[in-house]
């Protein structure tokens, strides 16, 4: 009786330790647990000055592989300016340091939307406030940068 009174409270030990572990590591995992940049994509508003794309000295419109919905991207180059969080990255450590690290930066971008290849308004010089959505690319639609105009400064 002794040894099966033994073995009742080592097994009610084993599974209230079990459970406190359990606990601990769903309080510290929600609490102190910064999400990582792979679970969200990354939001960036950016003041960029318009300049020649690597490939063209002027903004212009193509049909990419990227995007395949019969309407053509326009292609610029931008020079950033100023990069801040956006709302839904605020929070996140991460994000607000990868936005940061965007200042300052020259590349080409793909203004997300639909361009009709004669209709193009964005020239040279323009400062134009875009939204980044950045992800890994690893996962559907596998392309890492999205851009879109938020406002022109006139």
């Amino acid at each position: 009786m002794l040894k099966l009174l033994k073995t009742i409270t080592l097994l009610k030990t084993i599974k209230l330790a079990r459970l406190s572990l359990f606990c601990i590591t769903a309080i510290s995992t929600s609490v102190f647990a910064e999400r990582t940049s792979d679970a969200r994509s990354i939001q960036c508003l950016l003041d960029v000055t318009v300049t020649a794309s690597q490939n063209f000295q002027t903004p212009v419109t193509q049909y990419t592989s990227i995007k395949n919905d019969g309407y053509p991207m326009l292609l610029i180059g931008i020079k950033i300016r100023n990069a801040y969080t956006a709302d839904a990255s605020k929070k996140i450590k991460t994000h607000h340091l990868y936005c940061l690290s965007l200042i300052g930066k020259e590349k080409d971008a793909y203004l997300s939307g639909p361009y009709q290849p004669n209709n193009i308004d964005v020239k040279i010089g323009d400062q134009l406030q875009l939204i980044n959505i950045h992800s890994s690319g690893k996962s559907y639609p596998y392309w890492a940068d999205f851009y879109f105009i938020q406002k022109r400064d006139q």
